[in-house]
């Protein structure tokens, strides 16, 4: 034995993988694909681009195209090294394995794992080589086996339910992630692979494994923190402690055990620490809080094992309560004793291909979402519980995490064995993610209770598949590992009418699926709205990257593709032309569909919150995209914010003024969600588009600390005939000094407007090598400027899609998102508002 020492050792396994189709008994050998490189972590799809086997599946129609990939059985494997085996205990750790993977060292069986969202170890004592070793990972069709075991699930049961493609199918019996299988704004990519770092662990004496922190507020204003670790000890011995440390601006709180000598598994309570620290705040409330936590497993003076962590204290509340009104029950988050209006978006994985989003492009997206005003983003159900790195940024930014269990819009088996691999994967998910501050709900289960209520696609089970689930298995998890997060069933869920307006959540399809126009977004009245949305095209630079030539037209089979909304594409063009101009050009498409999609929004979330108090949040769906496509996504699969995303930045800010139209009737609405009043005057006035005022009004308004209401009206008889050419504008001037807000109103369809053409005037100014300041003015009415480059390369904007009102300066800041100087930027920039139509 040389050099031993007793810290653990974890190799990654990343170098000189391979791939190759596992043979098949209906194939001849010549048939079989030869080994091909493969990168880990990775996805197969990924390994056969790279390899020249299948084109890109996002490009045109491609990925109809590779429907074989997911059908075959695949092969990864990898030889590494071992130099010397000193006494110890070792294990193969797979951080993720999509999905069905029977996994062999040197040609020896290790094992299988069933379920993506686990990590999986393998103890391989004895099974090493010292010199080279070869590892092996073969992956079973998740789509034929799923249909295999939904086949034996029915006869088992004796079910009489017939299969549907979607809501009772394959992805039902295979742990993996829902969308892959497709969805109305994905592809069908259900692709295996590695998608997880792999490692070989070695631990001479002990190591760290699951651990948490708890803590109580005093009355002196301290906290009294507990941390809990279990130490895993492979060898028996004295003189084996476990410390902790958090540290704050001036101050360390300090903690030790010592670890009893036996081999086994020891959960160790560590003594309680009173510690001086700031609370965590969501954003809008104060700063997001954290301090360093150090937990370290110690033999003598030697550190063997150490986690680092960020650790936040708050409390996190669900209020149901009956409601003031009388007609139902509350559902409301109180996060550190004050109500908040949640404001955000549904999260859904950021690529049909998990291992290309790194944290950098993480990062991008969720301080995106703080910079358009969100506090809470929800992680929905069909695709993965995120990454340390999301849930760090979010602990960092200030963003409250709804987090949904991995079940979404479909039955799933809940006895016996699928029950059991649902309570340890809970427990393993639920273990990891407990100690992020941002984490403010636990959730069973996207849209399953409604489908059963409603008998979605016909299907009429006896019970409820998968009830046993919610009800029972998930709760017991949260109970043992987490009960002081808040747990709800189901999103929506409101009891025996799981989609009540009156009690729980609400998701409101009925505008989208049912009534088909967002002027009915008012007709809705829920107490908190987690899913509505509107769809709308990506924006060019993701059409760039698809398209051929011949494509670049709104009605062309490759646009139409890459429109997954299930609607009926006529049907889903006529919902933009309700309101907007007919698309003749593809640009026209991206203009007028997501003008029409930020309206709609701005509709919807403003009718929410002018009932706040009644109603206490609403989450978009859907903040992001995972392949260019038409959909609900604020922000595409490029990168680049669609117009909803900058009216979100009006309708989501701090303060609200809200123009709601009642016939010749608009009432002023003032939206506040700081802890005081905010008086001030508001100033409307109904303008011509050519600056003309017609009527105008001013008068002393205060916003209510913590909630909304109609501060004045307005009379539109002066515009009678003339709802064409004129728009209400209205702004509120607080008395403190602080920023004015501003609100417009158009009295006419957009598409009907009498616009001329308005001289949109332009100033640069250089403020960074790749920065420049916009600013711009019109002496008419420009609705909806849209700024962007002429060679449609992302921008980055602080404001886009608004209304210029005449005489109004308005200036932007404007980044290149490529290498190009500030000149360069200023040439290629270019405007188009309501007024720029496409010939017919």
């Amino acid at each position: 034995m040389s050099n031993f020492s007793s810290q653990v050792i974890r190799t990654v396994l990343d170098k000189d993988w391979r791939v190759q189709e596992a043979p098949r008994s209906d194939a001849p050998e010549h048939r079989r694909l030869a080994w091909l490189n493969a990168e880990v972590p990775g996805h197969i799809h990924l390994d056969l681009m790279r390899d020249g086997v299948i084109g890109d599946p996002f490009v045109r129609m491609n990925e109809r195209g590779v429907e074989w990939v997911d059908e075959t059985d695949w092969v990864y494997e990898t030889r590494f090294q071992v130099e010397e085996l000193t006494p110890a205990h070792r294990a193969l750790v797979f951080h993720g394995l999509d999905t069905l993977a029977e996994i062999e060292l040197n040609g020896e069986a290790l094992g299988r794992t069933e379920n993506m969202f686990m990590t999986h170890r393998f103890p391989v004592d004895g099974r090493l080589n010292v010199g080279e070793n070869t590892l092996r990972v073969t992956f079973r069709s998740a789509t034929r086996v799923g249909r295999a075991r939904q086949e034996a699930w029915e006869v088992a049961q004796g079910s009489e339910m017939p299969g549907h493609w979607d809501s009772w199918a394959p992805r039902s019996f295979v742990r993996k992630a829902q969308y892959m299988y497709g969805w109305d704004w994905g592809p069908v990519l259900s692709s295996c692979g590695i998608w997880a770092p792999v490692e070989l662990v070695t631990v001479p004496l002990a190591e760290i494994g699951d651990w948490k922190y708890e803590y109580d507020f005093l009355d002196s204003g301290e906290v009294s923190v507990r941390v809990t670790a279990t130490v895993e000890r492979r060898a028996a011995g004295a003189g084996l402690t476990l410390d902790a440390s958090v540290a704050g601006e001036n101050w360390t709180g300090s903690i030790s055990a010592v670890v009893p000598e036996a081999i086994g598994v020891h959960e160790i309570a560590l003594p309680a620490v009173t510690i001086n620290a700031r609370l965590w705040q969501p954003r809008g409330l104060g700063d997001a809080a954290r301090y360093p936590l150090r937990i370290a497993l110690r033999q003598s003076s030697e550190e063997i094992d150490a986690l680092d962590a960020r650790v936040g204290f708050r409390t996190v509340q669900l209020i149901r309560e009956p409601d003031m009104d009388g007609a139902g029950e509350t559902f409301k988050f109180r996060v550190n004793g004050v109500n908040i209006f949640a404001k955000g978006a549904n999260w859904i994985p950021d690529d049909s291909f998990i291992t290309r989003v790194t944290e950098e492009r993480l990062r991008e997206r969720i301080t995106q979402a703080r910079d358009a005003g969100f506090n809470m983003l929800r992680i929905w159900a069909g695709g993965f519980y995120e990454s340390e790195a999301f849930y760090n940024i979010c602990d960092e930014l200030g963003i409250l995490v709804w987090q949904d269990f991995l079940y979404g819009c479909a039955y799933y088996p809940d006895l016996g064995e699928y029950a059991e691999g649902a309570r340890l994967e809970a427990a393993q998910a639920v273990r990891r993610i407990r100690n992020h501050p941002s984490l403010c709900l636990w959730c069973g289960n996207n849209e399953n209770h409604t489908m059963f209520a409603d008998k979605w696609n016909g299907l009429n089970p006896s019970r409820h598949i998968g009830e046993h689930l919610y009800h029972e298995i998930l709760p017991e998890v949260l109970a043992a590992e987490d009960p002081a997060t808040p747990y709800w069933p189901s999103s929506p869920y409101g009891g025996d009418l799981p989609n009540s307006a009156n009690a729980g959540d609400c998701h409101n399809w009925d505008v989208w699926h049912g009534r088909g126009d967002w002027v009915h977004y008012t007709e809705n009245d829920s107490r908190f709205c987690s899913e509505f949305g509107f769809a709308a095209s990506c924006g060019m630079a993701a059409w760039e990257g698809v398209l051929a030539p011949e494509d670049r037209a709104p009605h062309s089979p490759v646009v139409k593709w890459h429109d997954k909304t299930r609607k009926g594409y006529d049907t889903y063009i006529g919902m933009q032309d309700i309101h907007f101009p007919v698309s003749q050009t593809l640009e026209d498409l991206v203009y007028y569909s997501q003008c029409n999609q930020g309206e709609a929004m701005r509709y919807g979330v403003e009718h929410y919150r002018r009932r706040m108090g009644h109603c206490w949040g609403t989450l978009i769906w859907q903040l992001n995209d995972c392949w260019p496509v038409q959909s609900w996504a604020m922000i595409d699969s490029a990168g680049e914010p669609k117009a909803v995303y900058y009216a979100a930045k009006r309708f989501y800010a701090p303060q609200l003024l809200s123009l709601y139209r009642k016939g010749d009737i608009v009432e002023a609405h003032l939206v506040n969600d700081r802890s005081e009043p905010i008086p001030g005057v508001l100033t409307i006035t109904l303008l011509g588009f050519d600056g003309e005022t017609i009527q105008q009004t001013e008068t002393k308004a205060k916003a209510p600390a913590n909630a909304a209401a109609i501060v004045t009206t307005f009379d539109l008889s002066a515009a009678k005939g003339r709802e064409r050419s004129t728009v209400l504008h209205a702004r509120f001037a607080p008395a403190d000094g602080t920023p004015a807000f501003d609100s417009t109103l158009l009295l006419a369809e957009p598409k009907d407007l009498e616009l001329g053409t308005p001289s949109i005037h332009t100033r640069h100014e250089r403020i960074g090598e790749h920065e420049i300041a916009v600013t711009l003015t019109s002496e008419t009415f420009a609705p909806y400027l849209w700024l962007r480059r002429g060679d449609n390369t992302p921008l980055t904007v602080s404001d886009n899609f608004f209304h210029l009102m005449p005489g109004e300066a308005k200036t932007v800041i404007i980044t290149a998102n490529c290498p190009c100087g500030g000149a360069d930027l200023a040439d290629k920039l270019v405007a188009r508002t309501l007024a720029d139509r496409s010939p017919a």
